[in-house]
């Protein structure tokens, strides 16, 4: 673990601009809490198996944030390079990391792994010492993880209509319609359940969720 965390405390350095700490979400590219094997990047650092919970990691510090579904089970399988906070009883990331970080520090995060919302939160909280969030141009995880999980390539099963209730065509003109009274083009998709509810695909990506790794586009006139 110790091994991990210094060559993760390297490439901080090495980025541009260098980084003062470093926050890994659970989530993977689709916000999704249940992930696949190759993108438990929580996992991979911190040792933690649970499905939720975040981490940060500063140059002198790592630290474990989940709740309290999980408090036992951290608690065993965090090392001792560790430090467990518990929701609902520390306080939330972003208000440790303005109390206790520098002025001006810069936290990276691959931003593929937040929503919009939490790093809006995450910056106002920063403002107050001029911290910057910094979206990394790479993950910084996966440049570690020498024996990363191969992406999956699995089958994707279209389910039958008697399931699935609506055809896909009959979605798209729903979704077509709500875009128009949005006043929009188009809509990006990219949570797995709503992918695989829209075209009525099933798969096995990841383990016990029956969904595609895959992201939408719907237009007025196409949908890919």
């Amino acid at each position: 673990m110790a091994d991990k965390l210094a060559a993760l405390r390297s490439l901080m350095s090495a980025h541009s601009p260098p980084l003062d700490a470093l926050v890994v979400p659970s989530e993977d590219y689709h916000q999704s809490e249940y992930v696949s094997d190759r993108d438990k990047r929580r996992e991979f650092i911190s040792g933690f198996t649970g499905s939720a919970g975040l981490a940060l990691i500063t140059m002198h510090d790592a630290r474990l944030w989940t709740d309290g579904r999980y408090f036992l089970q951290a608690e065993k399988e965090l090392s001792d390079q560790w430090k467990l906070m518990r929701m609902g009883e520390d306080p939330a990331v972003e208000i440790w990391i303005s109390e206790n970080l520098a002025d001006a520090a810069a936290i990276g995060v691959d931003p593929w792994c937040i929503s919009i919302d939490t790093a809006q939160r995450w910056e106002r909280a920063f403002a107050k010492k001029q911290q910057k969030l910094v979206a990394t141009s790479t993950n910084l995880i996966d440049q570690t993880w020498k024996d990363r999980p191969a992406a999956s390539v699995n089958p994707v099963v279209v389910q039958q209509l008697e399931f699935a209730g609506c055809t896909v065509a009959e979605k798209l003109q729903d979704l077509r319609e709500k875009l128009t009274q949005e006043k929009a083009n188009s809509i990006v998709v990219t949570a797995l359940d709503e992918v695989a509810w829209l075209y009525n695909i099933r798969g096995s990506d990841v383990s016990y969720c029956p969904v595609v790794h895959a992201f939408a586009i719907v237009t007025k006139e196409a949908a890919f």
